[in-house]
């Protein structure tokens, strides 16, 4: 048999010539019918049929026009059969599928009992990576509050302030560094040694005694969704201890010229119940984050408007703020953050002797504190010359600070006598929690004496940071039997 395309054009011809009356089919007619044969070549026994019927081949034509019919009938029986099983199959799924409607919120509240269970298991702390070089020089001492800023990839941001000043001891700088997410690693952004008798407005190597410093996401002036970790300056205008000669704040990228000073003793609250703080004192400064266009807001001094410091510069906006009722009505009806400062020269914390329920530095060997950094009852206690500070970047982009508790117990030495020699053991726990009662984790570091007859170290803030999304921190026991330089990295298991 011919192909099918050579068959239609048979017929066609066939039908031109014999069509009763003798009437050709015009060119119309003929396309039509072309047309519609061709819609059928997909078919074997159709293309057998009209090849029949071309070639006058007309008993083939119709057995395989009855087997076309036949097979097609038995397809259409086939193909209804599976879609009524298919229909009632799919009833059946969708009766199930309208229980998830109603599976959501229990599965909602199974993810959040699991996560509050996990909150709520002491995770032991591990040392990973030594962070300092450890002496028995006390040249090696380093400070153990921090400025710390926990992102939700897991990476920490962290202050830490000189333990000196006036002398160029290379681990007592004031360190500016960022924590891997495995706790495996220290990055060090910046340095500075720490003067009373030298003043540098862009602080390369050297930075001013009398001052703060913060580490903290900044958007760019021009997207505020490329963020980026930048420190921040409070400090002096000149090499000099008074409030007159308070310059303000700036960011390290901008340069000591975008300093911005804000205005004198004009403060507002943030969401948390955190005053902003503008005394012009070098050691106090609290400042306003915007947690939508991820930038520091001051009111300037000389202007009274409003100052936008991004980490590549500052807009200075057409918003005037007379008075602090002004401003807080500003605050409330936006999303802010107070940022706190910590001071560039702290030795130690504040905490609470245990023993006799006074605040006084973290600094005793053999000696148990317990208190907190953060807001808690009423109080706040952030930053500035005497407190650690800890944030938390969520991951939908807001800075909000949490609560950082702490307590240790220690045994102190015995001296040796026919008993022997006595070494205590020591344990702090530190749990942190959101300023709404959130619990984000607990977690434990043991130790003991590494010589006979001496401490284990000062306890109560050996811990410095812990990263609530990571699990990974900082560790500093400061000192234990003629050794300095103990910090390094941990992680919780």
């Amino acid at each position: 048999m011919a192909s099918i395309q050579n068959a239609v054009q048979v017929m066609v011809d066939k039908l031109v010539a014999d069509m009763q009356g003798n009437q050709p089919l015009t060119a119309e007619e003929q396309a039509l019918v072309s047309n519609a044969i061709t819609k059928l070549t997909d078919n074997a026994k159709l293309e057998q049929a009209v090849v029949a019927v071309a070639e006058s081949h007309i008993n083939d034509a119709t057995g395989a026009l009855q087997q076309v019919s036949q097979s097609t009938g038995a397809a259409l029986q086939t193909a209804t059969e599976s879609l009524t099983q298919t229909s009632t199959d799919l009833g059946n799924k969708s009766d199930k599928l309208d229980l998830l409607d109603a599976m959501a919120p229990n599965l909602n509240r199974v993810e959040s009992l699991q996560t509050t269970n996990n909150s709520l298991q002491v995770r032991p702390l591990m040392p990973m990576t030594p962070i300092d070089i450890a002496s028995t020089s006390s040249n090696n001492r380093r400070s153990t509050p921090v400025f710390a800023v926990y992102d939700s990839n897991g990476e920490t941001h962290v202050v830490r302030p000189g333990f000196t000043h006036n002398a160029n001891t290379e681990q007592c700088r004031l360190e500016f560094l960022k924590l891997s997410a495995n706790g495996a690693e220290k990055t060090t952004t910046h340095t500075s040694f720490i003067y009373t008798n030298a003043f540098e407005q862009n602080p390369a190597s050297k930075i001013y005694y009398y001052g703060t410093s913060a580490y903290v996401p900044l958007a760019s002036k021009n997207n505020s969704a490329d963020i980026q970790y930048e420190i921040v300056y409070s400090t002096q205008d000149s090499q000099t201890t008074a409030v007159a000669n308070y310059g303000g704040v700036f960011c390290k990228s901008s340069g000591f010229t975008s300093i911005t000073k804000p205005k004198l003793d004009l403060n507002a609250t943030d969401q948390f119940g955190v005053s902003t703080l503008t005394s012009h004192k070098y050691n106090e400064v609290g400042v306003l984050y915007d947690n939508t266009k991820h930038c520091l807001v001051m009111v300037d001094e000389g202007t009274s408007v409003l100052v936008e410091k991004y980490r590549d510069g500052n807009i200075v906006t057409n918003t005037a703020i007379a008075n602090a009722e002004e401003l807080q009505a500003y605050v409330d009806a936006g999303d802010f953050t107070v940022i706190k400062f910590i001071y560039h020269n702290i030795q130690w914390p504040y905490g609470i002797n245990s023993y006799n329920h006074s605040e006084t530095t973290v600094s005793g060997y053999g000696t148990s504190y317990y208190g907190f950094f953060g807001r808690y009852n009423g109080v706040t206690k952030m930053g500035e010359h005497k407190y650690s500070v800890h944030y938390r970047f969520t991951q939908a982009k807001r800075l909000e600070p949490i609560n950082y508790f702490f307590s240790n117990s220690s045994g102190h030495y015995k001296a040796p006598n026919a008993n022997g020699t006595y070494s205590p053991d020591s344990e702090v726990r530190v749990v942190l929690e959101t300023f709404d009662g959130e619990l984000l984790g607990m977690y434990s570091y043991q130790a003991r004496a590494y010589n006979a007859g001496y401490d284990c170290g000062v306890l109560g803030s050996a811990i410095s940071c812990i990263n609530p999304y990571s699990g990974a921190g900082i560790l500093n026991e400061h000192y234990t039997y003629n050794q300095y330089g103990l910090g390094r990295t941990c992680r919780a298991f």
